[in-house]
């Protein structure tokens, strides 16, 4: 039985901060919303493959409108895990050979219109329309890891882990993303009687308390292995229902709001590109609307 002369309030406090990642997840959520993020701690979604429930460390919303009429926004989703790693965890970057030149993962984009008609009447993806591989980091990015794994120490030796990573981080911020993008997707079936543009657009985020280094393989010239502040990681998954080359960010939490910097200068231009294209892609709504009815119009035999 607790009782007050057994109550050991200093005690118990240190136990949560060390044993407990609870305090880093509310500490994360606490400067996210100090960034003006809508912030949501354990974040609850439906795994399609199992129909259960899991759950996200964060989900963090920000808006930023496309223009003053009711309805033009581009929502920034940050969908995060958070890990108070006492291990080092190691990530193995290479040079992204195409970077610069195209997108090497999927794009995690959702909204309408996902399809642009051009001024000549030919259909393109909005990620190509409106170029986000020349300013995205997720393609833009000199190095990109696609292997990691964590060091721990056992009778004075370091033993390499990856499994716990990939299933405890890697796989729930993959499914969660597959979830929302489809979600959003379906609510955003194109309409004649609503033209105005919105999208969303994810970052897949992992934050960590403790040591995150990189070893760096380089085209030419020995290995390095170094610390880190933020490390991309893009890498194929497939389950019975999710299929996908999603892209990462692996983040020291000392570099967070720098993060959020980089989200703010990337949407911006994102937002500015679909601005100066608004007509056009107005049109297309108009278009793509058109074609849906006709889809949902009966056969005749």
């Amino acid at each position: 039985m607790v009782t007050e002369s057994n109550l050991n309030i200093e005690q118990m406090r240190k136990a949560l901060e060390n044993k407990s990642g609870y305090p880093f997840e509310l500490e994360i959520v606490r400067r996210l919303e100090a960034c003006e993020y809508l912030a949501e701690p354990n974040y609850s979604f439906e795994d399609h493959d199992t129909g259960m429930a899991r759950e996200l460390d964060f989900h963090a919303l920000n808006v930023m409108p496309i223009s003053s009429k009711k309805g033009e926004f581009a929502f920034v989703v940050i969908l995060g895990s958070c890990k108070d790693n006492k291990n080092p965890y190691v990530f193995f970057t290479r040079k992204m050979i195409l970077s610069g030149i195209t997108l090497s993962s999927d794009v995690p984009i959702a909204g309408c219109p996902l399809e642009i008609y051009d001024e000549n009447g030919d259909k393109d993806a909005i990620q190509w329309y409106l170029g986000l591989h020349d300013f995205l980091h997720i393609a833009t990015t000199d190095n990109v890891s696609s292997q990691f794994c964590e060091l721990v120490r056992k009778n004075n030796k370091w033993e390499v882990q990856s499994e716990i990573i990939f299933k405890n981080a890697f796989v729930p911020l993959v499914k969660a993303l597959s979830r929302e993008i489809e979600d959003y997707n379906k609510a955003c079936i194109p309409s004649k009687n609503e033209t105005s543009p919105n999208y969303q657009i994810y970052y897949p985020l992992l934050v960590l308390k403790g040591p995150l280094l990189e070893y760096h393989v380089p085209p030419e010239g020995p290995a390095q292995l170094r610390e880190a502040k933020h490390i991309l990681v893009i890498r194929h998954y497939e389950s019975r229902t999710v299929k996908c080359e999603y892209a990462i960010d692996v983040i020291h939490e000392s570099y967070l709001e720098q993060y959020l910097d980089l989200v703010e200068k990337e949407i911006t231009k994102f937002v500015n590109r679909v601005r100066h294209h608004k007509k056009i892609i107005v049109e297309s709504i108009k278009k793509l609307a058109g074609v849906e009815e006709e889809k949902q119009k009966p056969k005749l035999d």
